[in-house]
């Protein structure tokens, strides 16, 4: 027979102060040791005080570190997926918010709908493009860039929200024509190489389009040479055959560059 779990002393550690490391090997051990009954209670307990606001850091840390052993064994209980619709649902933001920072930390973005992984994208391009834009936007994207690298990385974007993170992205790693954040640069480049087929056929087509990162290729020669060296980071045999001629174009003038 496995040994319960003592919930309530869980729950009282938990809010005690940040686990030390014999606390942690401690309710690891006993979270595995347990029936998977509860488990599931526990992985639904943990999610739910990871959002609530009233909690501090030290807490939401130690449920972050125990979500992962409570799931271990017996997948993602369902009652995670319905307390975060309960939070959508009743319009409690505050924990609605926490519980995508949730998900998105343990890549289950894929679990909830279209609907929201599409609000979380959209919404994740919104903060980088305001920081963008901003003043100091050199400084202060990185946070930005970081967040939205970790949401993709999480889950499958969704058509409906692909051109606004694709044009997002390529913006951002464009710049201007005095620089681009060099600080989020690796992020950036990272997404561009891991974009679909579709992304990279929204990407080659931003340089004559009528959008402000495409006047923006058109018309600022360093802005022409930072899509170029974009346009370099993709690996040829990943480039759809429609797309060759585009591709080519940009890894002639990327090789010009280079030249110069």
């Amino acid at each position: 027979m496995p040994a319960g779990v003592n919930f309530n002393e869980l729950i009282a550690a938990i809010k005690a102060g940040q686990f030390n490391a014999d606390q942690t090997s401690y309710w690891i051990a006993a979270i595995k040791g347990t029936h998977s009954a509860q488990r599931e209670l526990i992985a639904s307990a943990l999610h739910g005080m990871y959002c609530d606001e009233a909690l501090g850091q030290s807490a939401r840390t130690n449920c972050a570190t125990l979500f992962l052993p409570s799931v271990e064994l017996d997948g993602i209980p369902a009652s995670i997926i319905d307390q975060h619709q309960r939070y959508v649902g009743k319009g409690e933001e505050a924990k609605a918010s926490a519980s995508r920072d949730f998900f998105t930390k343990f890549s289950m973005l894929g679990l909830l709908s279209e609907a929201e992984r599409h609000s979380i994208v959209s919404t994740a391009c919104d903060r980088l493009n305001a920081a963008h834009q901003g003043m100091n936007n050199f400084y202060n994207e990185p946070p930005f860039a970081a967040r939205l690298h970790e949401i993709v990385g999480a889950s499958v974007v969704p058509e409906t929200v692909r051109w606004k993170f694709v044009e997002t992205v390529v913006s951002c790693e464009v710049g201007n024509q005095y620089g681009v954040s060099w600080a989020a640069s690796p992020h950036y480049e990272s997404m561009i190489k891991d974009f679909s087929p579709k992304a990279l056929d929204m990407m080659l087509s931003i340089p004559g389009s009528k959008t402000l990162v495409g006047n923006k290729i058109q018309s600022y020669p360093a802005c022409h040479k930072r899509f170029a060296e974009l346009v370099g980071l993709l690996a040829g045999a990943s480039i759809p055959t429609a797309l060759q001629a585009s591709y080519t174009y940009w890894m002639n003038e990327f090789a010009k560059h280079q030249a110069s």
